[in-house]
């Protein structure tokens, strides 16, 4: 059996029922298209709402890091602040304690110490006290000459004056021992606002 295929239509029917089909083909490919196009506005829209939510979040904890952490950097610079102070100072440590010990060793029981003084910032060496005898204080001033780290030196002669209980002041410059040097005061850290709560 054979199909027949009538085509009763006019040809100027004809183009325009293909025009026609033309048109509703272009016109479902654009309706696929914008509608596809409006799908990827959707999910870049979300996406970036997304990505605008964690940079926010980011930021604002970023903030409250900087805050919490501002204190604890002001006390990390003070701790350093007092370690290089420490630090400079025990570069000119030097121990004085042999030294105190060699001249309260050569004193006599005859004179009686009240007071010490040692300056090394400006290298003097002080002692202070009460001899019995003039001749005990002469003879301690000669063993004090002898020290290796004290540069000799008299006493007054109004103190040589009286026979006993003679209040002497001997006072002479240190030699050998390494002056101090004035430290730095630290400096004061900045200081922050408090953080608005």
């Amino acid at each position: 059996m054979m199909i027949i295929d009538l085509n009763l239509l006019p040809p100027e029917h004809k183009t325009k029922l293909n025009r026609l089909i033309q048109i509703l083909f272009a016109k479902n490919i654009l309706e696929f298209i914008a509608v596809s196009l409006c799908l990827f506005a959707t999910m870049l829209l979300w996406s970036w709402m997304a990505l605008v939510q964690q940079f926010n979040d980011l930021s604002e904890s970023a903030l409250l890091i900087g805050r919490d952490y501002t204190n604890y950097n002001q006390e990390v610079r003070k701790v350093n602040n007092i370690c290089r102070s420490i630090n400079e100072s025990s570069a000119d440590f030097y121990p004085l304690i042999p030294k105190i010990l060699e001249v309260a060793n050569s004193l006599p029981d005859t004179i009686h110490l009240n007071s010490v003084s040692i300056n090394r910032q400006d290298n003097q060496f002080k002692i202070s006290g009460t001899a019995s005898t003039r001749n005990e204080l002469l003879t301690y001033q000669e063993q004090l000459g002898q020290t290796t780290w004290l540069k000799t030196a008299s006493m007054p002669t109004a103190q040589l004056l009286q026979k006993e209980n003679i209040n002497f002041e001997y006072q002479t410059t240190l030699v050998g021992l390494p002056k101090l040097r004035a430290l730095e005061t630290p400096r004061p850290s900045r200081q922050t606002r408090p953080s608005d709560e």
